[in-house]
């Protein structure tokens, strides 16, 4: 298996603490944006969903990805997992998906740190300065991140720890005073009463699945981790367990003092802060907001640009694309076209962003599951060796068998296509057309690899 280039001497791999912040703002960074579950599978199954969604698909994709990352602790992870097990057309796959799904993710949190920034912009600027200072903001906030990414992950590890706290910290507060006021019953009613209840579940597992995702992301940096076999793991375990209640407790404050369920949406928080804890809760709830969009774009920043960095290397994608900072040892051609992609991105809706993001990344999980699969029944595949002894000591195994690894990854397979394809045709029309362009890409790809070929 081909691995990254080494890194620069002395550089320190990320330790165990900012890396449980960091691998918490890839996958959740507080509970904004799980508020539009309310609305679209009604209180009731919102809380189910948000319940039951960690253990049938948040856990098993961290524990998924925490078995692949030990097996394989490479630079471009899921990436490289995917191409050793399947073969160079559906690691491309793998690769396409993920970079081209975090293109639309990457552009969906500059755009949000732009639209939770507005009503502080525009208390300072005329009506009609609006578009071009939501720009601005994406702007500022892409090449902010860009640089910190450029100076190393132990930059963005740390002031990952930094956002963490700050955008939980308002919400602490915030549930013990709703709790205090509330007067609505948070579980009623169970669905909306105009929606069936394929179609609530269907979009409600869908944002859901958003919300419990990103566990594996971290993996493309695994080289720039202290211990990956072990601290991946732990830190996505440990992210898990602080998601849930970061999630479930603001929820269900906010429906104890909403007067209407069907209202509550993005930037809800902040109403239910002005309510209970005047502005001064409120401006920090949406001051958290602002963060909470920042730190996954800075994660995330991090996590996408190894994905062309490692096809580069591997000779899929161009050669410039594999270059490093000579001193601080981080892909900064990848980083800089990364940045280019999202500023042009940010023209576009946040719905087709969250579309077009989410149908990349399913495709992407399926793999992961049916590569962890294939392993089971594949042990000469397995990097060790088929007795498993190199480096057994120190890797984790879900203790799950050959079969048994199917009660672990078909109810998140299942998921996955019920929400694709039971969330509306438009999601379908956006979508499918992104999942088609890898084998597209690829054909592109092989021919020019088989020229070059031809020439040297």
């Amino acid at each position: 298996m081909a691995t990254a280039d080494p890194p620069p001497p002395g550089r320190r791999g990320l330790r165990l603490l900012p890396l449980i912040a960091l691998v918490y703002c890839l996958s959740a960074s507080g509970p904004f944006g799980i508020e539009e579950i309310v609305p679209a599978s009604g209180p009731g199954l919102s809380i189910l969903l948000i319940l039951l969604l960690p253990i049938f698909y948040g856990l098993p994709l961290g524990l998924a990805a925490g078995e692949m990352g030990s097996r394989f602790p490479v630079e471009g992870g899921y990436y490289r997992w995917i191409r050793h097990v399947f073969g160079d057309f559906w690691g491309f796959q793998a690769g396409w998906w993920a970079w081209l799904g975090g293109m639309f993710d990457g552009a969906l949190y500059a755009s949000l740190v732009a639209q939770y920034s507005m009503p502080f912009v525009n208390a300072w600027l005329p009506a009609a300065w609006a578009m071009p200072a939501r720009q601005t903001v994406c702007l500022v906030v892409i090449v902010a991140c860009t640089w910190a990414n450029l100076r190393g992950i132990q930059i963005v590890g740390w002031s990952s720890l930094v956002f963490a706290i700050f955008i939980v910290s308002p919400f602490a507060l915030l549930c013990g005073l709703a709790f205090l006021h509330g007067t609505h019953d948070p579980l009623v009613p169970m669905k909306p009463p105009d929606k069936g209840w394929l179609e609530a579940l269907g979009v409600g597992t869908l944002i859901g699945m958003w919300s419990y995702s990103g566990y594996e992301s971290l993996s493309t940096a695994a080289e720039e981790l202290e211990d990956p076999r072990r601290n991946y793991l732990r830190a996505v375990l440990i992210a898990i367990v602080v998601t849930v209640p970061t999630y479930l407790l603001p929820v269900l404050a906010g429906l104890a003092l909403a007067p209407d369920w069907s209202a509550f949406a993005a930037g809800s928080f902040v109403d239910v802060a002005k309510t209970v804890g005047g502005p001064g809760l409120e401006t920090w709830i949406a001051a958290a907001g602002i963060i909470s969009m920042l730190a996954l774009f800075n994660g995330y920043t991090l996590a996408y640009s190894r994905i062309p960095f490692t096809m580069a290397q591997d000779g899929f994608l161009p050669r410039p694309l594999a270059r490093t900072h000579p001193v601080h040892g981080t892909p900064w051609v990848a980083l800089v076209a990364g940045a280019c992609i999202y500023a042009a991105l940010t023209f576009c809706t946040i719905e087709n962003l969250v579309v077009l993001e989410m149908w990349c990344f399913s495709g992407l999980y399926i793999l992961i599951y049916l590569a962890l699969w294939t392993l089971r029944r594949r042990p000469d595949l397995d990097p060790a060796g088929p007795d498993g002894t190199s480096g057994a000591s120190r890797r984790f195994i879900i203790p799950a068998g050959r079969r048994g690894i199917w009660w672990v990854i078909l109810p998140p397979i299942l998921l996955i296509v019920m929400a694709m394809f039971g969330s509306g045709a438009e999601y379908i029309y956006y979508g499918g057309p992104a999942i088609l362009s890898g084998p597209l890409v690829y054909a592109i790809v092989r021919r020019l690899r088989a020229r070059r070929s031809e020439r040297g």
